[in-house]
Formats: C-alpha cells, structure tokens, sequence
C-alpha cells in the first residue's frame, strides 16, 4: 500500500491521505454510500461520473479505454496518472480500484491485494469503492488458493456489508470453497443464508439463483424433493420453474441410481418430480398455448425417467403422448428417442405415422444413411424427387450424400450436380473426383469454386493443396501449401498450412510469406 501511494503522492502520503478521508466523509450519503445500488463492482455511477471535471473525464476515458481493450499494463499507468493528478477527486478511488484490477488481470495478485484494493479500503473507506475492494481481496485470494484467507476476507464482507451486493457475492464463493473442502452441511447452510437473503437486483440476483439451483440439486439428491422444489420457488415460477426442477433434479438422479446404495432413493425422487410434472398437466388444454405446455412438460416426464435409467417407462410416456397428441412434433422427439436407443426399424414405424407424408419420407431415408444402411434411403429419395419436385435441388443433395456414403461417387457426382446448393454441392463434387483419384477433375473443381466465390477461395485453395499431396505431389503442396499463407494469411486455412508445412515438411513459414528452412 505505501509503497504503491509513495510511487503517487510523493512522501507526503499521511498528509494526503488525511485529506482524501476527510474528502470522502465530506460526500453526500447518497454518493458516500452508493454501494447498496451497485449492480457492477468496476463502474462508476452516473451521479458520481456527474461529479468529475472535464479533464477528469477526459484522464479516466483514456485510461477505460485501453482497459476494455484489455491493454491492462497501459491501463493500469493511466489510472495511476489520474491519481497522481487528480488526488483529491470523486473518481481517484474508482481509478485505485480499476488499477487493482488491472494487477489482477494481469496475474499479479498479491500486488492486487496489499498495494491496491487494501489501499482502497484505507484511504477510501467510505466510498462505494471500498465496498467492492474488500470483496474483490477475498476473491483474488481465492484464485490464489489460499483457502483461509479467502475464508476470513469474505468473512468480514459479510460483517461490515451485510445488506450490500457483495455480501451476496460473499456468500456465493464462500459456498464455492464449501464445496472445494468437500463440507456438505457447510455448502447447504450457505446456499439456504444466499436464497431468503438480500433484494434480488443485477448480478446478485443472478448469483441469487444460481443458488437456489444448486441448493435444489443438493436437496433431490438427499431424497428431499419437497425441499429442492421449495428452494427453487424462491427464483423460478411457472412455466421456467417445471424446467428447472426437471434440469436440477435429472442431475440428481442420474448419481443416485448410478449407486447401489442410493439408487432406491433415486427413483423415488424421480417418483416425486414426474407426479409433481404430471400434476402441471392440463387435464384438458383448451387451446394451442395449453397443449404445447402440456406436451413439454410430459417430455420434462421422459427426462426424468431417462435420468433414472427407466427407458421403458420412458417409451411408455411417449406412446401415451402420441395417443393424446398425435401430431409430428411429438413423432419427431419420439424418433430421436428411438435412434438414441439405436431402435431404427420402430424410429422408420413412428415416422410412417406422420401427416406430413414428405418430411415423414425423408427422415425415414435420413435413418437409413444414420444407421449405415444408405443404399435403402436412395430409393426413397428417387422417390421424393417426383412427390416433392418444388424442393427437387433438396433431394438431389440428399440423393448424392446417400450415394456417396455407398461409396457409389460417380452417381453422386450426377446427383450432387442437379443440387441447387452451391457452392456446398461444388465441395462435394470434388471429394468424389477425390475418392476416385481423378485428382485433375478435382482441382479443377476446386479452382472454379474458388474463382466464382471469393469467400471461400481460401479453403479451395487449401483443397487444392490436399489433393496434390494425396496424388503423390509433394512439391506442388508445398508450394500450394505456402500460396495460402501468402494470400490469406489471415485465415484458418493459412493457420492450418503453416502448421502443415511445420509438422510434416520441416518448412517454417510467416503468415504472408514462406520461407523453406
């Protein structure tokens, strides 16, 4: 701290800082004590911003300018520069604080802690600057790892700021460090303090519900459901309240019956989520907007059952839902049930059951391609060809992506050719003529992508590079290889050459240029 006010003041720091506290205990209360409406700990206020002069303005600028930049050691010179000019002004504590920060940024947390934010609480104490300083010491002890210092410096937050922002801010690390000491009750105890704790505003109320999720997760995962969904009220309602309580309680479950010894308790919390779920459910939704909830909430029902490893009760509650909405959004979520259950052939049954005949087709083939099996989709897309020629350019990708993953690339070629999808068509046209070694018809390919659209010249160009490299052309990828880095050197296939050229042909480069070693 001295050394640091030293460096700003000269030696007559006692003298000075008589001065500053006496200024700041002069501040009206509602600046003195602005901290209790602070909803960010590195800004400063408009009222007080209101107080500075115009070259106050103008230094403070300069320097939260190249701050936000992330120039944090330019920054950190012109926040001193404010101090050392403008000792005495509303902003001169702000200034320490962003100083400090700036030693944090730049990984010198010590230095954050005895020559900076301590500094602000001893020559500031009144300001709101003060208030965010004294939490900020507990958090860079934090990173620091120093367990008990963060401990005791969160501690007296809490003890000299209880109805503040940061006590909240507090309060959540202190949780946090519970938690790294593997002290359950501690965390829990913690966690209940933060949720009937202070008004919910800005990142506190943020913090404030972060808690009670997690505090709720705690709470399934010891079989209290009543509990956890007690604890989530206090942030959530419907309709976001049902989602997160089948979130954190999913998360619950799934440790619970991944042990013998609690998996009874596991599915009995997942017993009291899908009743609690069940019970949301309208009995009988009288228009659009109760449906939809209706079926989320009877797919938050099959998460639950998912999480507790009930994969038949979770099909159960799909086929119910179908007979209840017969419709093609729950099909569709049904199928991917089914396709993550690797059940292909009921996943193609359920699509059949579509009104929308066409979409229901194309995922039919689209499960074929999934399941490895594409010569059965290609049939299928001949097929939607004829019945849905308004989007034929569609199928015709689809067509030639089956084709090609049957390994069948002169008839993908033609398919990708009648594709209305360029230049995407025109890429994988190439990685035919690729499969096939007709390495001449793919670079040509690959030069008219890059000669009629100049966004992706780079990649073409890159391509390019590949292709001789795998006809057996060292010496032309290389050059190829080194013509990316010159023209596009600031691209992620330039990155990719460089790396290239480095690992396989010992030839370093500079994005620009290359230059063989």
């Amino acid at each position: 701290m001295i050394g640091l006010h030293r460096a700003i003041f000269g030696s007559a720091v006692p003298v000075v800082c008589g001065l500053l506290v006496a200024c700041a205990l002069a501040q009206a209360p509602s600046v003195a004590r602005a901290a209790k409406g602070f909803e960010k700990l590195d800004q400063l206020s408009t009222e007080r911003w209101g107080l500075l002069r115009e070259t106050e303005k103008y230094q403070l600028q300069i320097a939260e300018k190249y701050f936000l930049q992330g120039n944090y050691a330019v920054a950190a010179g012109e926040y001193e520069k404010f101090i050392t000019l403008y000792e005495t002004s509303e902003g001169a504590p702000y200034a320490q604080l962003k100083w400090s920060l700036c030693q944090v940024a730049t990984k010198k947390l010590n230095t954050a802690v005895k020559d900076g934010f301590q500094t602000v609480i001893d020559y500031w104490p009144d300001s709101p600057e003060a208030v965010a300083a004294a939490y900020k010491i507990g958090e860079s002890y934090k990173a620091m790892g120093e367990i008990a210092k963060a401990k005791d410096a969160y501690q007296k937050v809490l003890e000299k700021h209880a109805d503040e922002m940061v006590a909240v801010l507090a309060r959540f690390d202190l949780a946090e460090l519970a938690r790294i000491e593997q002290d359950r009750p501690r965390r829990i105890a913690i966690l209940k303090e933060l949720i009937t704790g202070p008004p919910r505003v800005g990142d506190a109320g943020r913090k404030i519900a972060d808690a009670s999720e997690m505090l709720s997760e705690l709470q399934f995962e010891d079989g209290a459901f009543v509990e956890g969904l007690a604890s989530l009220t206090t942030s959530f309602q419907e309709p976001t309240l049902s989602s997160r309580v089948s979130a954190n309680v999913q998360k619950a479950i799934r440790r619970e019956v991944a042990v013998a010894e609690t998996q009874e308790r596991g599915l009995k919390t997942a017993d009291a989520a899908i009743n609690y779920l069940n019970g949301l459910r309208p009995a009988v939704p009288k228009d659009d907007a109760e449906k939809l909830r209706s079926k989320d909430l009877a797919y938050n029902v099959v998460d639950v059952h998912e999480a507790a490893q009930r994969s038949k009760e979770a099909g159960d509650t799909y086929e119910k839902l179908l007979a209840e909405f017969p419709d093609d959004d729950v099909i569709n979520r049904y199928g991917e049930f089914l396709r993550i259950k690797g059940r292909y052939e009921e996943r193609r049954n359920i699509y059949g059951r579509m009104k929308d005949q066409i979409r229901g087709q194309g995922l039919i083939a689209y499960s074929y391609r999934q399941e490895n099996k594409p010569l059965l989709a290609i049939p299928i897309y001949e097929q939607l060809l004829t019945k849905d020629a308004a989007k034929a350019g569609t199928w015709q990708m689809e067509l030639g992506h089956a084709y090609q993953a049957a390994g069948k690339y002169k008839e993908a070629i033609a398919a990708f050719q009648q594709s209305d999808s360029m230049p995407t068509n025109l890429h994988y046209i190439a990685s035919c003529y690729r499969a096939l070694k007709q390495w001449r018809e793919a670079i040509g390919m690959y030069t008219q992508i890059a000669g009629a659209y100049p966004n992706e010249a780079a990649g073409a160009l890159y391509q390019i590079a590949r292709t001789h490299e795998d006809s057996g052309q060292a010496e032309s990828a290389i050059a190829t290889f080194q013509q990316v880095c010159k023209r596009y050197p600031t691209t992620e296939q330039a990155r990719d050459a460089h790396q290239h050229l480095n690992n396989k042909y010992k030839i370093l480069v500079t994005l620009g240029g290359a230059k063989a070693e």
